[in-house]
């Protein structure tokens, strides 16, 4: 008995505790702050306070030369690091990247390897985007805890507004001349319900749409549409297009997590506003 314990012990590791293969284009930052070599250590500085980053791609002539961190011009008491000084002085020249593609896993081993703070993120040269140790290691931490949402859902399990867990929650992939393998789409209702999940009492149902679209360049790019049907509130759609359907689902997966906090945050603090109207009328009279 112990013996066929064992067996069904390593067969529900490798099927059940594995989760979706997740990429570093899903949760990426494809805004990139850069900087050129030759600009001064304190413009740097001072654009990292600005956009509130805590890296930036140092670039010269479409090219990746170095990234340069918080820690490197000596943080808010580095004045005199920074003294005098040009970016290209004190910057990481000796770039470490990823693709879109890299696995969150890959990324994480990298930076834990090497001591990695950040990663620039090039598909085909181009820089595409950057990625922290923070949001790697915490999206990892994050995905292991959420459930997939299913494709169907009988009726007579039917939702009860605000109080339904994500596994009651259906949600509808669509597609459009894109190709999406059975398990693409399984993968994809598991990263939703790692975005999502956490939003699931507020949530009736999800739908995504995948199409080939007509890319700015004249090729071919992959659109996302997720649309997101909130108990109570009006429904959230988030759309974006990139020639990689990798990053054009990250993108979409990002958009729409960001656009449904911030509607079930307004809906939470309603009833603080409606009560505090109450008390001022009530104090006026």
């Amino acid at each position: 008995m112990d013996k066929g314990s064992g067996k069904r012990t390593r067969a529900t590791r490798g099927r059940t505790t594995r989760g979706p293969v997740v990429r570093v284009g899903e949760i990426m930052d494809p805004k990139v702050v850069k900087i050129g070599p030759n600009e001064a250590a304190n413009v740097a500085w001072s654009r990292m306070q600005r956009r509130s980053v805590s890296h930036l791609v140092v670039t010269e002539n479409g090219s990746v030369r170095g990234i340069l961190s918080e820690r490197d011009l000596g943080g808010r008491g580095g004045e005199e690091i920074r003294k005098g000084r040009m970016v290209q002085d004190l910057m990481t020249p000796r770039v470490v990247s990823v693709k879109s593609t890299t696995t969150l896993e890959q990324a994480a081993n990298l930076m834990g390897g090497r001591r990695i703070s950040s990663l620039p993120v090039l598909d085909g040269g181009r820089l595409a985007g950057i990625v922290t140790a923070t949001e790697v290691f915490n999206e990892l931490e994050r995905r292991s805890a959420r459930a997939a949402f299913p494709g169907w859902v009988p009726k007579a399990l039917k939702r009860e507004s605000g109080r339904t867990p994500s596994e009651l929650v259906p949600a509808h992939i669509r597609l459009l001349g894109a190709d999406l393998s059975k398990e693409d789409r399984e993968s994809l209702r598991q990263k939703l319900g790692a975005k999502l999940g956490k939003f699931a009492n507020s949530i009736e149902r999800i739908s995504v749409r995948v199409k080939d679209v007509n890319g700015p360049r004249g090729g071919v790019d992959q659109m996302c549409q997720i649309k997101v049907v909130l108990s109570g509130l009006p429904s959230v759609v988030f759309e974006t297009q990139d020639a990689s359907l990798d990053i054009a689902v990250g993108r979409a997966l990002a958009g729409i997590e960001r656009a449904v906090r911030q509607a079930v945050q307004r809906r939470r603090m309603e009833p603080i506003k409606v009560s505090t109207r109450k008390r001022r009328l009530s104090g006026s009279k």
